[in-house]
């Protein structure tokens, strides 16, 4: 194991509790993540690993499993990050082929590759908009805000939509973790990564992981046009309007959760990038409520909205 780890040079991951080098073999470059302080995402991880690798995407291939200390070796992607490469005239292209890599893996994972993974629950989303109330509100010294409607109206649109979780959801699927693969053609030039987060959701959760993400302050140009798109390439019962405003909804709820997530790491890490990062998300959050039609619930965001 000891060798494993000479000429290896570690990787910075942010908050991850995983630990990543980089290591030159033989001219060959290979990635070692090591999961010992995080088991269950490496065995997540694997899990993951053997749903996507059946599907015409690009994924690094896993040359070595280590269980006994939940290390696993596998292809480097090299560091051509897409939030690194992206620019105004490759940036349609790139957001395409992202696009187009979820309708491959919609149109290709079955219910029984999806066995194995945990669904999207009511308990999920409360856990993701509590971050709002328990880190912004205080952030934002804000007072008086109606909690528990807050929760209840959230609660009657999980339970009113009659959401059909059933399909794949990386989670995370961003520029972050994503790759530029350019000796590929078409949506195989698109690396993906970072998948042990993987659950059972709306078949649209990864469409606004992307197409919405505030760390990525982008144009909106395209948005609605890949929504049309991505739509009209998957095969779903649900009607546009429908599926649109699902899509609204929970990227609404994402947005909120990550309102506190910002104000979290700047309260307990003095994460001052996170300052940009709230004026992105609320600017996205403000985009949702445009888009849905649930009064009450605009009514609700509109009492903290003005004291951002």
């Amino acid at each position: 194991m000891d060798k494993l780890f000479l000429n290896v040079t570690e990787i910075k991951e942010g908050l991850s509790k995983k630990k990543i080098f980089r290591k030159l073999e033989n001219k060959l470059n290979k990635i070692i993540i090591n999961f010992s302080e995080n088991k269950e995402d490496f065995y997540n991880f694997l899990k993951v690993y053997n749903i996507l690798k059946k599907i015409n995407v690009s994924i690094p291939k896993i040359y070595e499993v280590h269980k006994n200390t939940q290390i696993i070796v596998m292809e480097d992607f090299g560091e051509k990050k897409i939030d690194k490469v992206c620019n105004k005239n490759n940036f349609y292209s790139i957001l395409k082929s992202s696009v187009e890599c979820l309708v491959i893996i919609q149109n290709t994972i079955t219910h029984d590759d999806l066995i194995t993974l945990e669904k999207y629950t009511y308990q999920e989303l409360k856990k993701d908009i509590s971050e709002f109330i328990l880190y912004y509100l205080p952030f934002k010294k804000i007072q008086n805000f109606p909690i528990a409607q807050f929760y209840n109206v959230w609660k009657k649109i999980f339970e009113n939509q009659k959401f059909n979780f059933s399909s794949f959801a990386h989670k995370d699927f961003e520029f972050i973790n994503l790759f530029f693969l350019n000796k590929n053609n078409s949506h195989l030039k698109i690396g993906i990564i970072d998948f042990q987060s993987a659950f059972i959701s709306f078949v649209g959760w990864d469409l606004f992981s992307i197409l919405e993400n505030p760390r990525n302050n982008f144009s909106r140009k395209y948005n609605e046009e890949l929504i049309s798109y991505f739509y009209n390439s998957i095969s779903t019962q649900v009607e546009f309007n429908k599926f649109r405003q699902q899509y609204y909804l929970l990227n609404l709820s994402r947005q909120t959760r990550l309102l506190g997530r910002w104000a979290k790491l700047i309260q307990e890490k003095n994460d001052n990038l996170s300052y940009e990062f709230i004026s992105t998300t609320h600017n996205k959050l403000m985009i949702c409520l445009e888009n849905i039609d649930n009064l009450e619930l605009k009514l609700i965001y509109k009492k903290v909205l003005g004291k951002n």
